[in-house]
């Protein structure tokens, strides 16, 4: 599994990752990105916490870091 072709590691647990919808064309500082941090992740999706207390699958496609 990779974000922005960087491969997850063990220690990637607790990154911060931008989730960037792509309605707004690859814009990380546009209002309807959402930031939270990595929880774990499988073959398919990266599941990120923003903040709800729930871990939702984002597809890492989707992501960047920061």
């Amino acid at each position: 599994m990779e974000i922005q072709g960087r491969e997850l590691k063990d220690s990637d647990v607790g990154s911060k990752v931008t989730y960037v919808p792509m309605h707004v064309n690859g814009d990380a500082g546009h209002k309807d990105c959402e930031h939270g941090t990595i929880s774990s992740w499988n073959d398919l999706y990266v599941f990120v916490n923003y903040g709800t207390g729930t871990n939702q699958a984002t597809s890492p496609d989707d992501l960047v870091w920061g």
